[in-house]
Parts: C-alpha cells; sequence; structure tokens
C-alpha cells in the first residue's frame, strides 16, 4: 500500500464495517430467498461459518477492536450472535460449526481474555471431534484418502491450526487439547510418506477416484489426483505444519514431512513466458509420467495456484531455513504479477479466487521483503484493483462474484451475489485491505498465512 491507495483503503474498510455493524441486519441481507449460488441453488448464508457467515463477520470487527476498543460492542454482537447458530450447526473443519466459532471467539477475546469459559469448551469439543475424525481415517485399509483428511478449509489441516493456538492459550488448553493436537501433528506428518499405488511410489495425499468429492472429479481424474492448493490441497498441510514447528511444536517426522512436500511442490513448478507457476492439480498419470505435461490449469489465487504454494513455501524456507524455497517463491509471486491479469482466473475482489487473497499473500511476502520493488509494486497494485470493486450501492460494499451454468453464453460470465462473512465475503475483503505489520493478524492463520 502506498500514500494513495491507503487512504483509499481505510474508507473502504469503515464503509464495510458500518454496513456489517448490525447482525440481525446481515443475516437479513444475506438470506435473502434471491441471494443463491448459481449453480448449487443454496442461499448465500451459512450463519455458523468463516466463509459467509458471522464468525467471519466477528473476526472483522475483533480485528478492528484491537485498535478501537469501541468496536469491541460491535464485535460481541456477532460473536453471540453467532453463538445462538451453535445448536444447529454441522460441524466441517475449521470453516463451519464450533471451530468457526472458536476461531471467532479467539480473535474477539481481546486483550482482556474474553469469553475463556466459552473458549475452554469449545476447544475441548474441537479436540473431541477432532480425535474422532482422526479415528476413523486410522481405520480405513490401503492407500488413498480424501480431502478431509488433510484440507485447510474442511479437513484436519484448518483445525490442527487452531488447536495449535488453543494449546498456547491457558484459558482453552487442557488434557484433550493437548492429545488431539499431537495426534493432528502425527498424522499430517504420516500422510506425507510415499505410498505405492499400481507399482508406483506417489505422495500419501493421492485422492483416489471413489474419493472424489464429485462426479466430474471422478471423470477428469480417473485414476485420482493429487491437489496443491492452500485450499483443499497439501500446500494447506505444508503450512499447518511449519506453524507448528515454529511454535516449538515439533513431532518426530515433522522436518522430513515438510521437506518432502517442499521438494514435492518445486518439482512440480512449470513455466510459461511469465516465468514459473504452480497448477491447481495434477493427476495420477501426470505425477507418474516420464514426461510431465508442461501446462495444467491454474488459478492466480489463494486457493489455487502459485500465491498459496508460494506464501507456503516462503514460510517454510524461513522456519527451517532454506533461503532457496523463499527465492523460488518470491520469484513465482514476481512471475504471476508480470503475467497477463486475463490468464489469472481471478473473479472479483473476495478471498478465495479474488484479489484480496492474492492481495493479503503478496503483502505477507512483500512485507517480509520489504525492499522487492516488485512485490511493493504488486500490493499497491492489487489494493487498487480491490478498490475498484467497491460498491456503495451494495448492501455489504462489495459484492462475491460467482459463475453461473449459462456463463459460456453470457457477456456477462459472473453473478454478483451479496455474502458477508470472510473467505467469500465483504468481511473478508476489509480485512485484507488492513494493513500488514511484523505480527500477523489471527484471521491470518484460517488462511496458513500465519
Amino acid at each position: 500500500m502506498n500514500a494513495v491507495t491507503a487512504p483509499r483503503a481505510a474508507e473502504a474498510v469503515a464503509l464495510v464495517a458500518e454496513r456489517l455493524a448490525d447482525p440481525a441486519h446481515v443475516a437479513a441481507v444475506a438470506s435473502r430467498d434471491d441471494n443463491r449460488d448459481p449453480i448449487y441453488g443454496a442461499v448465500m448464508w451459512g450463519p455458523l461459518t468463516l466463509s459467509n457467515g458471522l464468525p467471519g463477520t466477528a473476526l472483522l470487527h475483533g480485528e478492528l477492536a484491537r485498535a478501537d476498543e469501541g468496536r469491541r460492542a460491535t464485535a460481541h454482537r456477532h460473536f453471540a450472535a453467532a453463538g445462538q447458530a451453535l445448536d444447529s450447526a454441522p460441524s466441517r473443519g475449521l470453516f463451519s460449526g464450533p471451530a468457526a466459532l472458536l476461531a471467532a471467539a479467539q480473535t474477539c477475546a481481546g486483550p482482556e481474555g474474553h469469553y475463556a469459559s466459552l473458549r475452554h469448551r469449545l476447544a475441548a469439543w474441537v479436540a473431541e471431534d477432532q480425535t474422532e475424525r482422526l479415528a476413523v481415517f486410522r481405520s480405513r485399509t490401503g492407500p488413498g484418502v480424501d480431502w478431509g483428511a488433510y484440507d485447510l478449509i474442511n479437513g484436519l489441516s484448518g483445525t490442527t491450526r487452531l488447536l495449535l493456538d488453543a494449546a498456547a492459550d491457558p484459558a482453552e488448553a487442557g488434557p484433550g487439547v493437548e492429545s488431539a493436537l499431537t495426534e493432528s501433528l502425527h498424522h499430517l506428518v504420516r500422510l506425507t510418506a510415499p505410498v505405492t499405488v499400481d507399482g508406483h511410489e506417489v505422495p500419501g495425499w493421492w485422492v483416489p477416484a471413489e474419493l472424489q468429492l464429485s462426479e466430474r472429479d471422478r471423470a477428469d481424474y480417473p485414476r485420482g489426483d493429487f491437489n496443491l492448493g492452500m485450499a483443499h490441497g497439501i500446500t494447506g498441510t505444508l503450512a499447518v505444519l511449519c506453524s507448528a514447528y515454529a511454535a516449538g511444536r515439533e513431532v518426530p517426522g515433522m522436518r522430513d514431512a515438510v521437506h518432502r512436500v517442499a521438494d514435492w511442490l518445486l518439482g512440480w513448478t512449470l513455466h510459461d513466458e511469465a516465468g514459473p507457476y504452480w497448477p491447481a492439480r495434477a493427476g495420477f498419470t501426470d505425477e507418474v509420467a516420464a514426461d510431465r505435461p508442461r501446462h495444467l490449469f491454474t488459478r492466480t489465487a489463494w486457493c489455487y495456484g502459485t500465491p498459496g504454494v508460494a506464501a507456503a513455501l516462503f514460510r517454510a524456507g524461513t522456519v527451517l531455513d532454506r533461503p532457496e524455497w523463499r527465492t523460488a517463491a518470491v520469484e513465482a509471486l514476481r512471475a504471476a504479477l508480470r503475467r497477463d491479469e486475463s490468464r489469472w482466473a481471478v473473479e472479483g475482489a473476495t478471498v478465495c479466487h479474488g484479489y484480496a487473497g492474492l492481495l493479503r499473500v503478496v503483502a505477507r511476502v512483500a512485507h517480509a521483503v520489504p525492499d522487492d520493488t516488485e512485490l511493493g509494486d504488486g500490493v499497491a497494485r492489487l489494493t487498487g484493483r480491490v478498490l475498484e470493486l467497491a460498491d456503495e450501492r451494495a448492501p455489504f460494499g462489495f459484492r462475491h462474484l460467482m459463475r453461473f451454468p449459462a456463463a459460456a453464453r453470457s457477456p456477462h460470465p459472473h453473478r454478483a451475489v451479496d455474502t458477508a462473512g470472510m473467505l467469500e465475503g465483504a468481511a473478508g475483503v476489509a480485512l485484507a485491505l488492513l494493513p500488514v505489520d511484523d505480527a500477523p493478524l489471527p484471521w491470518d492463520r484460517t488462511l496458513g498465512l500465519a
């Protein structure tokens, strides 16, 4: 950010905070019957989710309260409203259910340590749920896992990251949390060990066709695949293992696991005229081929593609003192910024696959490499891209753009929906516009950036 974009960013954050001040108003707008996902038809409202619900809006107000204590009451209103949905919300990892509420509580607790009793109960619940999920994975036989074994949003990596903070907080720590965290770290380390499939030694996070989430994935990857994304792939696991290592929570084999994942990601570095990049996913056939494909689909977003991989590799290079990993990450981010934006596959302002997530990654790495003018210029440019999408007519100040089934035949390939939360909504855009300093904000950990 620079002297021109910083004031405009602050104004945009203030606008979003004002539009998201009343949780009842947020719920009324976001849960409108016409505010639906254009593909699946679901209303874009999950009251107890970080993606598009009240834990996500509570994160924003909790972060703002760090600099403005007057916003603490607003954060509390959102957190309390989210808590009312606790009994009816399913648990799907870090981003949904009690884990999402705990993530919000940890952010909204403030220096006074609010919600200590509730945080203790939530941490114990997350630990028990994690232990049960780990037992399910241990009971499976044969190679291959599904995304839930390791992804950041819905899987065991995200909740492991949450337990890492819980174990370090006296208000949340306890034998159950400690045991679940240790077991989770062992699980993630084991997951990186190679397995043998059809006579080929491949990474242990291979997802076979029968465990893919959709019919389309089963058709696209008839022999399974390897996911490189931060959101649903092994990159998120790498980020969490690095956070654990940095926090002094090393378990046997952790360093080797980090090396295995980092080396594998580096082995999947592809190139185009702009420079190096990483694909979103690689099929089994691609992985074992003598001559790997030179080009695969990717995004230039937080969820998939170079930004997420670069963020995790940069962090791994920092905590394990591997400067060549940091160099590879920075070079790939520079190449991403040089690449024609029409090839980014970035959609709208929001975090997951929009400009805000890309901005946050580049801003965090640029802060760690302050003399890199390309990254610094990229932060200013991406901030400008986000601000161009601000819309005072939108109920929350920014809209979430989504593709719809007839997009290929339409001059307008996206449909704008009003989403409030962190991953897919206006709260996340505002969070991404907050200044970056030496101490990552707590919300950064939900993205694998801290």
